[in-house]
């Protein structure tokens, strides 16, 4: 997989990725969907694949809730990111400015101005989804490429390379563009006998 987003890389003609983008920014202020997740090492091998359901409002906040095969929940609040995974009964929490900056998720979240923190690389056609792919300007986010996958103006996949040549794969279904979502739905409140790693322990 990695070695299909450098070829494309090299090859793309990015004109008019930027301008989409910026709409895309632009016009979303909230989303809510269900997502197909799926995870391959470097040798295009799967070895996670998980479902369940997104919500992401502005500025900053999202919430992932995983039902299969394990439950886990991430949530940003605006302030901080919670990771809980419950057959752990753990808790991870982090301000969201030491985390979010160039994230991908930054780029569902975020203003206009997230744009410069990454590069653009290619604007392609496959599978009849336009793909825009983009790479981190800070040498030290943990992803080499992200790329965007739009039917249209809506964004239908999301697929991103880590350093170490995984691939993750979002496949987003019943996309709700723009709804009103409670703010509550962002309020993370930690388990009861969950240990909490991060923020001194709250």
């Amino acid at each position: 997989m990695a070695v299909f987003f450098c070829s494309v890389c090299a090859s793309a003609d990015i004109s008019g990725a930027q301008q989409h983008l910026e709409t895309y920014l632009a016009d979303v202020r909230s989303l809510a969907a269900q997502f197909r997740q799926e995870v391959r090492d470097r040798d295009n091998a799967v070895v996670e694949t998980a479902t369940g359901q997104v919500a992401l409002a502005k500025p900053g906040r999202f919430r992932w809730d995983y039902r299969e095969p394990f439950e886990r929940e991430i949530v940003a609040d605006g302030e901080r990111i919670w990771l809980y995974e419950a057959d752990l009964e753990q808790v991870t929490v982090r301000p969201i400015d030491d985390t979010l900056g160039t994230s991908p998720a930054a780029l569902l979240t975020g203003s206009i101005d997230v744009l410069a923190a990454f590069e653009l690389l290619a604007d392609t056609v496959e599978d009849d989804l336009r793909w825009i792919t983009l790479g981190p300007r800070s040498a030290t986010a943990d992803f080499e490429l992200i790329q965007l996958g739009f039917d249209g103006k809506q964004l239908n996949q999301l697929r991103l390379v880590d350093r170490l040549g995984q691939t993750t794969e979002v496949q987003f279904s019943d996309v709700k563009r723009n709804p009103e979502i409670d703010p509550g739905l962002f309020s993370f409140t930690v388990p009861p006998g969950a240990d909490v790693i991060g923020e001194s322990e709250l």
